[in-house]
């Protein structure tokens, strides 16, 4: 965490998620890599991109998408060496842009030698992890099936996050030091911070038996507890505003208030359960209904949460949501850019997710492409005291479409977004249109165009 607001380096980021393993193939082997990822630097500059957001680049046996750590200070071979991610470092940095990690520390693989140690017997490595000679308790995974899993030595292990992913004991002194100086390990290379996902289930305040709970049967013994949080406050002060490092929280179940307990324990952001991507459920139910007003609603909220919000801009042209809400190609494209529009126009920090604008070097040079709308929303917002640094607020219109202003002390925009694939009659405010999805000279009075963004200056 940073050591005071004039520090917060990251506050007006513009962060860009790579899953390594899918970005960008450097030796034609169908694996993403770092060298991939060093190859489109140039290309996520030019975007206005500040700080890449890796994913999972560990050691890993990848039946969780890589989460499944097996090494925590390690490079998994299929995505390089140490050498390739430091020279990713040295020269991010020459071209000004900074780099964090994902990091899940509420488990690892049952490949880890750790786990393997336990299994034999090691008295060391066996209270790492939660073994017994049976279940404990009656706790379901995050996946409804049984939390606990039988291991070849007929030992059962507790696993909240699947199979394959024994959870990590951290009632025991040793576990912590393991992590925290894994995360040293990493700041000392030039790591700028860390994503720590399914942060709020590390720490079981008790074994008993879990009673009815709306989410999954053991969660009231390990979702956000006093023990997750006081481990939080002790990695900030021991590890993370030593650095002056950004982290990031993401977890299972998180709502509001939980999201303000752990900012205020030492986390710099989190998501929480109303980001909008498609993996959420939420959003899965936005999109069976095709329910604008909730989308909207879902937007909104996440203004109100935090002082500085997480807004996960999920817009890569391949992803589900931009496609269902954009029905087809052409649609789908427009729906990309004015949810991106929309995005990079709200209060909090823009977490671009993972698209194909990057990938393709014919993109850069097509007019009409999301790179180009990106990249000239992402240098209108850097360029706007008003973006950058103004307060929200929710302006009436009609239920599929997103009205807000944003303010600063010498500047005032109203942001229009239309989410749907027809025209909308709205009240417009404001003196010049200054941004727009569709050519400035064919605005129309008193409609917005099918899927439209607009901004609008005023003269303050």
């Amino acid at each position: 965490m940073a050591a005071s607001s004039a520090k917060k380096w990251w506050k007006n980021a513009i962060i860009y998620q790579i899953y390594p393993r899918t970005f960008c193939d450097s030796n034609g082997d169908n694996i993403g890599d770092i060298p991939g990822i060093i190859s489109k630097l140039h290309y996520l500059k030019e975007l206005g991109v500040d700080v890449i957001a890796l994913g999972p680049i560990f050691p890993s046996p990848c039946h969780d998408s890589g989460y499944d750590t097996s090494d925590f200070r390690a490079i998994d071979p299929d995505l390089g060496t140490m050498e390739d991610l430091e020279r990713l470092l040295s020269r991010a940095k020459r071209v000004g842009i900074k780099v964090i990690m994902d990091m899940c520390i509420a488990s690892t693989s049952d490949e880890h030698w750790w786990f393997k140690k336990a299994l034999e017997g090691d008295e060391k490595y066996i209270n790492y992890y939660y073994l017994s000679a049976y279940k404990r308790n009656n706790w379901r995974g995050l996946r409804s099936r049984s939390a606990w899993n039988k291991a070849e030595n007929g030992q059962w292990y507790l696993s909240i996050m699947g199979k394959n992913q024994p959870d990590l004991n951290w009632s025991n002194p040793d576990v912590y030091e393991e992590i925290a100086d894994a995360m040293r390990f990493w700041l000392d290379k030039g790591i700028a911070g860390f994503r720590l996902d399914t942060m709020n289930i590390i720490y079981k305040n008790s074994m008993a038996d879990g009673g009815f709970n709306i989410f999954v049967k053991g969660g009231e013994h390990y979702l956000y507890t006093k023990g997750c949080r006081d481990i939080i406050k002790r990695l900030n002060k021991d590890v993370w505003s030593k650095y002056k490092c950004f982290v990031i929280g993401e977890g299972t179940s998180i709502f509001p208030d939980d999201s303000r307990h752990f900012c205020e324990d030492g986390l710099d952001a989190i998501f929480f359960c109303g980001r909008i991507d498609s993996e959420s459920k939420k959003v899965q139910k936005l999109q069976a209904r095709r329910n604008n007003k909730k989308l909207i609603k879902l937007v909104d909220k996440g203004q109100h949460t935090l002082e500085t919000p997480i807004n996960y801009v999920e817009t890569g042209d391949s992803t589900s949501f931009a496609k269902y809400f954009g029905n087809d190609k052409v649609n789908c494209l427009n729906f990309a850019k004015v949810y991106t529009g929309m995005h990079l126009s709200l209060v909090g920090i823009p977490f671009i997710n993972d698209g194909e604008y990057c990938r393709d070097p014919k993109v850069e040079e097509d007019p009409t492409s999301l790179y180009t709308f990106t990249s000239k929303m992402i240098e209108f917002r850097k360029n706007s005291k008003a973006l950058s640094e103004g307060v929200y607020h929710r302006v009436a219109a009609p239920y599929d479409v997103l009205i807000f202003t944003r303010e600063a002390k010498e500047e005032r925009l109203y942001v229009y977004c239309n989410l749907t694939p027809s025209r909308r009659q709205v009240e417009f405010y404001g003196d010049r249109i200054v941004f727009s999805t569709y050519d400035l000279d064919s605005a129309e009075p008193f409609f917005l165009k099918p899927y439209e963004f607009r901004i609008i200056a005023s003269n303050i």
